[in-house]
C-alpha cells in the first residue's frame, strides 16, 4: 500500500501533465471519429489501410494463434507485455531521454493513437455491433489508453526535466533526470495495474466471445 500511495502522490505532481495528455487522447479520437462520420476520404482511406495492416500485423500473431487455441491465460500475458513494452514504455515513455523534443513526441503519438483509434472505431462500426461487445471495447480504451495517459505523462515529465532541473528544486540537470526517472518507476506501477487488468478484460471478454 505504501508504494501505490507514493506512485498516486507521483501522479498529483504531475496532474498538469495528465490532464494535457487525457485532454489530447479525447480531441483526437473525437476528431478521427467525426472526420470518418463525415466521410472525409482522406480519413477514410487512412482507416481503412490501418484496419487491413492491423489484421496481418506480426506482433499480434502470437495473441490470436494463443485464443484459436483456447489459451486464455497466455493471450492475457501476451496482451499485456505487447501494450506494456509497446504501447507504453518504447513509444510514450523512453522518447523523454530526449529534451523537450522527447516530450513533443510522446504527445504527437498519443495524439496519433487516438485520432487512428476514432477513426478506425467509426469506420469499423464498432459500437454498432452489440451491446455488449460496446461495454468490452469501452472498458478496454479506459484501461489501455488511461495506462498510456500516465506512461506518456511519465516521458513527458523526464523530457522536461532536464531542460528545466528548478522543477525538481535543484541546479543540476542530471540530478533531475534521474529524480525524474524515479518518478517515472513510481508512476508505472499504475500503468502495470492498468494494463493488467485491460488486459484480463479484453482478452476474457474476446474469447468468452468465441464460444459461444
Amino acid at each position: 500500500m505504501k508504494v501505490l500511495r507514493q506512485s498516486l502522490e507521483t501522479a498529483a505532481r504531475l496532474r498538469s501533465i495528465l490532464f494535457l495528455t487525457a485532454l489530447t487522447y479525447v480531441a483526437t479520437y473525437l476528431a478521427g471519429s467525426y472526420m470518418v462520420q463525415l466521410n472525409i476520404p482522406s480519413a477514410v482511406k487512412l482507416s481503412k489501410s490501418t484496419v487491413e495492416t492491423l489484421s496481418v500485423e506480426p506482433i499480434f500473431v502470437p495473441v490470436i494463434g494463443a485464443l484459436r487455441g483456447g489459451n486464455l491465460m497466455l493471450a492475457i500475458a501476451y496482451t499485456f507485455l505487447i501494450n506494456l513494452l509497446g504501447g507504453a514504455f518504447a513509444t510514450t515513455t523512453l522518447p523523454g531521454v530526449i529534451p523537450l523534443i522527447g516530450g513533443v513526441g510522446s504527445m504527437l503519438v498519443s495524439g496519433v493513437r487516438g485520432f487512428l483509434l476514432g477513426a478506425v472505431f467509426q469506420y469499423a462500426g464498432i459500437y454498432r455491433i452489440s451491446p455488449g461487445y460496446t461495454t468490452l471495447v469501452v472498458g478496454t480504451l479506459i484501461l489501455e489508453l488511461g495506462a498510456y495517459v500516465f506512461s506518456t505523462a511519465a516521458g513527458v515529465n523526464i523530457s522536461l526535466s532536464t531542460v528545466f532541473p528548478r522543477r525538481y528544486g535543484v541546479g543540476s540537470r542530471l540530478s533531475a533526470f534521474k529524480q525524474a526517472w524515479k518518478d517515472a518507476l513510481k508512476i508505472y506501477l499504475i500503468v502495470i495495474i492498468l494494463l493488467a487488468v485491460g488486459a484480463v478484460w479484453e482478452m476474457t471478454g474476446i474469447y468468452l466471445s468465441t464460444q459461444r
